[in-house]
């Protein structure tokens, strides 16, 4: 009952009749939205569920974005537009079905977006956090608050205190859960407007590191992805697990990037927010399309 209400509430606030007294809200504001993994169709769901969302949704997605939006890339996300909302879409982790199956639905459609790397973690890695997926809510919760902020997110670290606490962890994932390679990379980047960006090195909490760490985190990743994919690397940051500080954002300011992104928040105005304190929109795996369009109308909020 609570999810057909939800739903009846979402088409409701997205209606071109609401939308003629909302759509104010959102005019001359910027939205970026925060994707990670992809579920190829005909696959069973793996991982944190909350992060993957089904192709065929995406694909969804993607068709109403190029109706009701303009969608540009993240290095465009500040320039002049037009009368529709100004939306940029990225991608977490680099996932292989978001490299992948999310790639090829986004150059169906001639849509640009920004994939970001942690070169580290690459080449059929299982994160930590979908290694332990199948624990129950509260669990899962607890573990997480331990390793975020005890263990500083390190993937390492995690693993050796799990195994010492004899948690469970599996990386019996398919292939769609796990990172995509260097060449599966490359071979997506060859789409036009798909770029790389850095997610740091490792994937650490930067807020749980020394000012030392922190530009080292962020500067070899840069290099790295600048060495191996040249040109189509963007100057933008995407702070891991979304957490930052005033002093991981000197740092990042200091390492010269264009501008950094958090997880949580929605639509803004570049002036009205720190260029390295970028929100963005997380796309979950229950978001609807009527509920994205609801949020691009100005009817709910973003």
């Amino acid at each position: 009952m609570q999810r057909l209400l939800k739903r009846r509430l979402e088409i409701a606030m997205g209606s071109r009749a609401v939308a003629r007294l909302t759509r104010r809200r959102v005019l001359g504001k910027r939205l970026i939205l925060a994707y990670h993994g992809i579920t190829p169709d005909g696959e069973a769901p793996a991982g944190e569920r909350e992060l993957f969302v089904s192709q065929r949704d995406f694909a969804l997605h993607l068709d109403m974005l190029g109706s009701e939006a303009e969608v540009v890339s993240l290095d465009r996300i500040d320039e002049p537009g037009d009368e529709r909302p100004r939306v940029a879409i990225t991608f977490d982790d680099a996932y292989r079905g978001a490299v992948n199956e999310g790639v090829r639905e986004l150059a169906k459609r001639a849509l640009p977006a920004t994939i970001f790397v942690v070169p580290a973690l690459l080449n059929d890695h299982v994160f930590w956090w979908d290694a332990l997926a199948d624990r129950s809510s509260t669990m899962l919760g607890e573990i997480r608050n331990h390793a975020l902020h005890e263990l500083g997110g390190a993937d390492e670290r995690i693993r050796a205190w799990a195994a010492q606490a004899a948690i469970p962890m599996s990386d019996a994932l398919p292939s769609y859960a796990r990172t995509a390679t260097i060449a599966e990379i490359s071979a997506a980047l060859k789409f036009p407007g798909i770029r790389v960006g850095s997610h740091t090195w490792s994937h650490p909490n930067l807020a749980s590191l020394a000012s030392a760490d922190i530009m080292r985190e962020v500067r070899r990743s840069r290099a790295w992805l600048c060495g191996q994919f040249g040109e189509k690397t963007v100057n933008w940051l995407a702070y891991p697990y979304g957490l930052d500080s005033r002093d991981v954002q000197h740092a990042v300011a200091d390492a010269s990037y264009a501008g950094a992104l958090r997880i949580g928040g929605g639509w803004h105005r570049a002036g009205d927010v720190s260029r390295f304190a970028r929100p963005r929109f997380s796309v979950s795996a229950h978001l609807s399309v009527a509920g994205l369009r609801a949020r691009l109308r100005g009817g709910l909020p973003a």
